[in-house]
């Protein structure tokens, strides 16, 4: 009887072993597959911020170039209305070259005047065209509104002409 408690108790000891061996080769398998798991995860994750950065990047670049492109289209805008308050300030000092006097002389200030506020306007467009990002806007602004005063100026000559 003894021998059969013994031989129980050997059985059951290998028995024993046998399950804590294969518990622990399974333990190792999945110490193995958790390490896997987490390289995967943090590949994903070196990944995810990759694709983060670029596309902040390439988001930068995008607003950076509409800005650039806004910033084009005020210098030609305001180029078109450089040039045509130019053209009006020709024909006003033409039409007032040709005046008799007095109204010749009383017109030749204000001419002189316009052709001041225009050189200001010229400057400002000279400042607009190699602004940063955060002066353009205010300048166009300043532009616009000296071309405004230059033409209500024109105006103003021209209907003393008549």
């Amino acid at each position: 009887m003894n021998h059969v408690k013994h031989l129980l108790a050997t059985s059951l000891c290998v028995g024993l072993a046998f399950g804590l061996t294969a518990c622990g080769e399974e333990a190792d398998k999945a110490a193995a597959k958790a390490k896997e798991m987490g390289n995967a995860a943090a590949g994903a994750a070196s990944d995810a911020a990759a694709a983060a950065k670029k596309t902040a990047t390439d988001a930068g670049a995008a607003v950076a170039d509409k800005a650039s492109e806004l910033q084009a289209s005020a210098v030609t805008k305001a180029t078109e209305m450089l040039n045509s308050a130019k053209t009006k300030i020709d024909e006003l000092a033409t039409k007032v070259d040709s005046q008799a006097e007095p109204i010749k002389s009383s017109l030749k200030s204000g001419v002189e005047s316009v052709k001041t506020q225009l050189a200001g306007a010229e400057k400002t467009l000279t400042e607009l065209k190699s602004a940063a990002a955060d002066k353009w806007s205010s300048l166009s602004t300043q532009f616009t509104d000296q071309i405004g005063k230059i033409n209500t100026t024109v105006s103003d000559l021209m209907s003393k002409l008549k």
